[in-house]
């Protein structure tokens, strides 16, 4: 069952790319333009299409550059991104634990950077720390991180789509003994370009798969799958003071086990939330997880993060 899994998970990798590059993006009606880019950036460069037919021939000595569009494509809070981006992030997650006997919440802190180094190639560094809380007071904690390299796949004004691998190490701090390696599909489309009429929507969506490497307690999960599928709407322009492309958004994520004891026990969450620009490359983005499992663990899961463009 794990090997049907694992390979439904690869196939599914390897046709989203294909079948979204495959698609002709709608063309504007006779007479009609495209909707017109809204962008705080004073000169907004022209980009070529990437798709997977070119992957190996374009974007790779193009400079980065990332494409400001009408309906903007943004990082959400689960929803694995799906563009190349600069940055530096900062994320906060207090988780409120619902089923231990022992434990109290989780707390998590973490920064990261990521650097696209073309228009195929992104690299990021992430650390972070966390704290286990029991009910009695005590605390376990430790740091932890994380690298990654994401690569560009598909990216056209009304559609991107990005693979991305992970390499996570264990937090002995808190107990973990097992590396992660995570493999991620991720995709955008511009549903204004389908649609007119839902004004700026974005419909994003990714598939992940982990693999566990190193000892573990019998029973424990080596290898899982998370999917992912969100809606986002724009309400302000980018020049907006203080509340800048203020976007609310809606994200349905769910994991699955596929081996030990929890094999084929699906976990799935709701998170609504919202995310807007201070100024210019400077966002804040606040959301909160609800398990709507039929045996929630984690009740409620409070994200926040800020994030500075570079």
């Amino acid at each position: 069952m794990r090997r049907v899994a694992n390979a439904a998970c690869i196939a599914l990798l390897l046709a989203m790319p294909a079948l979204a590059a495959a698609q002709p993006g709608p063309a504007a009606p006779s007479g009609e333009s495209r909707a017109p880019v809204l962008s705080a950036e004073p000169h907004e460069q022209q980009l070529g299409n990437l798709t997977p037919l070119d992957f190996f021939t374009e974007g790779w000595s193009e400079p980065w550059a990332h494409r400001h569009r009408y309906t903007p494509d943004m990082a959400l809070l689960r929803v694995t991104t799906n563009f190349l981006e600069r940055e530096l992030r900062f994320d906060y997650v207090y988780t409120n634990v619902a089923e231990s006997k022992t434990l109290d919440n989780t707390q998590t802190a973490s920064a990261l950077m990521a650097y696209g180094l073309n228009r195929r190639l992104m690299v990021e560094v992430i650390a972070n720390y966390q704290w286990n809380v029991a009910h009695n007071g005590g605390t376990t904690n430790g740091p932890g991180g994380a690298l990654l390299a994401r690569f560009q796949l598909v990216d056209t004004e009304g559609q991107s789509y990005s693979f991305q691998m992970r390499v996570s190490p264990p937090n002995k701090g808190i107990g973990q003994t097992q590396t992660t390696l995570g493999y991620y599909i991720a995709g955008w489309q511009d549903m204004h370009e389908i649609l007119p009429a839902l004004g700026r929507c974005g419909l994003y969506f990714s598939l992940e798969y982990d693999n566990l490497q190193g000892p573990a307690k019998a029973g424990a999960t080596r290898n899982s799958v998370s999917y992912d599928v969100s809606l986002a709407e724009t309400w302000t322009s980018p020049t907006v003071s203080v509340v800048g492309n203020f976007t609310t958004f809606l994200e349905a994520y769910a994991t699955t086990p596929l081996d030990g004891t929890a094999n084929g026990k699906t976990s799935f969450w709701l998170t609504p939330g919202v995310r807007f620009w201070i100024v210019p490359k400077n966002s804040f983005t606040f959301g909160v997880d609800f398990e709507v499992s039929h045996y929630p663990t984690s009740p409620e899961i409070y994200r926040v993060n800020y994030i500075l463009n570079f």
